[in-house]
């Protein structure tokens, strides 16, 4: 794992939400591989207006 990715770890750990593309940085996924996981619902989120939020400790358990 890079140095960019385990600073982007480190960091989420201190926040409450995440936005989408720091959980695409984070996990190393595409685009279109965390639009498919969004629209199966196969990874939890919540929406604040039109933005996607993830929150960290629902990540941990996917």
């Amino acid at each position: 794992m890079d140095s960019k990715r385990k600073k982007i770890r480190r960091d989420w750990k201190k926040k409450i939400a995440l936005r989408e593309e720091e959980v695409m940085e984070m996990l190393g996924l595409s685009k279109s591989t965390m639009r498919r996981l969004h629209s199966n619902r196969e990874i939890p989120h919540s929406k604040l207006g039109i933005t996607n939020l993830y929150m960290p400790k629902e990540l941990k358990k996917t």
